[in-house]
C-alpha cells in the first residue's frame, strides 16, 4: 500500500493511503488530503497512480511543491522514501507490501528466577572497522563488509517505516540473516504500565519447537534497562553470571545477547537473541553490530510511536473539534484533561438560543437559501460559544444548545455563558445589517440560560453515542428561551445568584413555564457593566 506520511509541520502527523487513481492535496476541505497549513494553497498538488507508479504534480500553487528539496516543475515519479514538502508540511512517500506474516510468532515469558546481582554488561572495546591495511585475512574483511552492508541496508529499510509490526519484522529478519541465532524477541516498554510487553518473536525453526516459549531472566532485563548496556555471553551454561538462572539451564541456551533499545536517552525496550546449540555464536563484533542496529531501530520505533500518537491526536481532534473550543481540544490532546465515559453529576450552565419566526420564513424561502442562511448563522454563533470556552451540545433545527462546566470544570461558567449570550445578540445585529444591505430578511433570536446540577455523559444506543447533558437546568433554559423576545437574553435566579455585580438586568414579571411547577421570575440581561471581567481567557 502506497502512503503519504506527514512527519512535520503544523498539520497533525498521520498516514494517508493513496487508494484511488488521483489523490488531491490542499487546504480546502474538498481535497482528499486536507493540510491545515496556511502556506498550502486550496488545491496545491495531486498524486496520480500511473502504470509507471505514483506521480506527483503541482497545481500552480503559490509556494510550490518540493520533492527531496527540489522544486518540481512538472510530473515527478515518486520513489519509496522520497521527502515531499508542501508549504511547511513535510511528508514521506512510502510503498510497502503490507503486513508481514506472523507464522513465526510464539510466546515470551519474563522469568523471575534468581541470578547473581553482580552481572556486568560485557561491552565491545575492539575497533569494529579498523583500516583495511591492518586486516590480512580476506575472510575477516568480507565478514566485516557483510555486517556493514547489513547495517546500511537495514537503516535504509527502517528509516521511513512507520508501521510498527512491519518495522520489527524487518529488524529481526535482518539479524537472523546475519547472525547465528536460533530465537529472537523484541519487547517494548508500555509507558502507562511501565511493564515490558512482547511485540515480536522469531524462531529459526518454529515447526521443530512450536510449543516452546522464550524465557528471559527478569534480572537480566533490569540490568540492561538500568545501565542501558548490553549483556553478551558466549556460553551461558558455564557463565558464572548466569549460575542461578533456571530459565537458561532448562532451555539449554548456549549463547545469548540482550541489548537495550535506547532513543534520546530513553529505554524503549530490549532486543534478545540466543542460540540453543552453538557456543560462541555471538562475538563482540556481533555485539557492536547489534548495538548499532538497536540504536537505529530505537529511533525508528520512536518515530513510529510519534506517528501513531499523531494519528490518535487527529482522532481526538476529529471527535471533539465540533464539540469543544480549540483551547479545550488542545488540552485534551496534550493529556492535561480527560473526558470520562459514563454519566456524572456536574454543576453547569446551559444556554439555549432559537430564531424567532423561522418556521414562517422557511415557508417563504427556497430550501437552498434557508440552508445557506443557517450555515452562516451557525458559523457565527458557534465561534462565539467556543471563544467563551463553551461546549456545543447540539443543533436543534434553528436552535443551539451549549453548556459551560461540562465535560470540563469551568469556575466562571455562569458569567461566560451570559457574556456569550450578549455577544451572540450583538453579532446577530451586525449580521442583520449585512443581510439588509443585500436586500435579505433580517433574523431575530431569543436566548435562555439556567445554572444547576445535571447529569453529563455519553448517551444513545450501542451503535451511536453522543456526549450530552440532561437535567432540570436543560429544561429551564429551554423554557426561558421559548418566552424570550427578539434580542432578549433571559436568565434564571440560579444563574443570577452566581454572577458578580457586573450586570445590568431587568426583572420581568413571574410566569408559568411548561413543565415547571412553580412560577419563575425571568431576568433580562441588558448589558455587562464591566465587560473586561468576562473576557475569554
Amino acid at each position: 500500500m502506497a502512503k503519504l506520511i506527514i512527519v512535520g509541520g503544523k498539520t497533525p502527523a498521520g498516514e494517508y493511503p493513496l487508494a484511488g487513481d488521483l489523490t488531491s492535496i490542499g487546504r480546502h476541505p474538498s481535497q482528499v488530503i486536507q493540510l491545515l497549513d496556511r502556506l498550502v494553497s486550496k488545491e496545491h498538488a495531486v498524486v496520480e497512480h500511473t502504470e509507471e507508479g505514483f506521480v506527483i504534480r503541482d497545481c500552480g500553487s503559490r509556494n510550490g511543491t518540493f520533492v527531496n528539496t527540489d522544486a518540481i516543475t512538472g510530473p515527478v515519479l515518486l520513489a519509496h522514501g522520497d521527502k515531499v514538502l508542501l508549504g511547511s508540511t513535510r511528508m514521506v512517500f512510502t510503498e510497502s507490501a503490507g503486513k508481514m506474516s506472523s507464522s513465526t510468532m510464539t510466546g515470551v515469558k519474563i522469568d523471575k528466577d534468581p541470578i547473581e546481582s553482580s552481572i556486568a554488561a560485557k561491552l565491545a572495546h575492539e575497533d569494529e572497522f579498523e583500516p583495511e591495511n591492518r586486516i590480512d585475512d580476506v575472510g575477516i574483511l568480507r565478514g566485516k563488509y557483510e555486517k556493514l552492508r547489513t547495517a546500511y541496508q537495514l537503516q535504509r529499510q527502517i528509516a521511513f517505516e512507520m508501521d510498527l509490526d512491519t518495522l520489527l519484522h524487518k529488524i529481526m529478519d535482518s539479524l537472523f540473516d546475519t547472525l547465528q541465532c536460533d530465537r529472537g524477541a523484541i519487547m517494548l516498554l508500555n509507558l502507562k504500565t511501565q511493564e515490558f510487553e512482547n511485540h515480536f518473536v522469531k524462531m529459526r525453526n518454529p515447526e521443530e519447537r512450536s510449543s516452546d516459549d522464550i524465557s528471559i531472566s527478569h534480572t537480566i532485563i533490569d540490568q540492561v534497562v538500568r545501565d542501558k548496556t548490553a549483556i553478551l555471553s558466549s556460553d551461558a551454561r558455564i557463565d558464572s553470571r548466569f549460575s542461578g538462572a533456571q530459565s537458561i539451564i532448562m532451555q539449554g541456551i548456549r549463547s545469548t545477547m540482550c541489548v537495550p533499545l535506547v532513543a534520546h536517552g530513553k529505554v524503549l525496550g530490549v532486543l534478545h537473541l540466543d542460540s540453543l546449540f552453538t557456543t560462541g555464536a555471538f562475538t563482540e563484533s556481533d555485539l557492536n553490530l547489534v548495538q548499532g542496529l538497536a540504536y537505529q531501530a530505537a529511533i525508528a520505533i520512536e518515530n513510529s510511536n510519534l506517528v501513531n500518537q499523531g494519528k490518535e491526536d487527529v482522532r481526538i481532534r476529529e471527535k471533539f473539534s465540533r464539540l469543544l473550543s480549540p483551547v479545550l481540544v488542545d488540552l485534551l490532546v496534550e493529556g492535561r484533561v480527560e473526558i470520562r465515559k459514563g454519566g456524572e453529576n456536574r454543576l453547569s450552565t446551559v444556554l439555549f438560543s432559537d430564531l424567532r419566526g423561522f418556521t414562517a420564513m422557511s415557508q417563504r424561502k427556497e430550501p437552498e437559501e434557508i440552508v445557506h442562511m443557517l450555515n452562516e448563522y451557525f458559523e457565527i454563533m458557534v465561534d462565539i460559544v467556543f471563544d467563551h470556552d463553551g461546549t456545543l451540545d447540539k443543533f436543534m433545527g434553528d436552535g443551539i444548545m451549549a453548556v459551560w462546566g461540562s465535560p470540563l470544570d469551568e469556575p466562571k461558567a455562569p458569567l461566560k455563558a451570559v457574556s456569550a449570550g450578549l455577544a451572540m445578540q450583538q453579532a446577530l445585529a451586525e449580521f442583520n445589517e449585512t443581510r439588509l444591505s443585500e436586500g435579505l430578511e433580517e433574523m431575530n433570536m431569543g436566548i435562555g440560560i439556567d445554572t444547576g446540577h445535571l447529569v453529563a455523559g455519553y448517551m444513545g444506543s450501542t451503535k451511536t453515542m453522543n456526549y450530552t447533558v440532561v437535567g432540570p437546568p436543560v429544561n429551564m433554559a429551554a423554557r426561558l428561551c421559548a418566552i424570550a423576545k427578539p434580542t432578549q437574553v433571559l436568565i434564571s435566579k440560579n444563574t443570577l445568584a452566581e454572577l458578580p455585580d457586573t450586570l445590568n438586568v431587568q426583572t420581568l414579571d413571574a410566569v408559568h413555564l411548561k413543565g415547571i411547577l412553580e412560577e419563575v421570575v425571568p431576568y433580562n440581561v441588558i448589558a455587562l457593566t464591566n465587560p473586561e471581567a468576562t473576557s475569554p481567557r
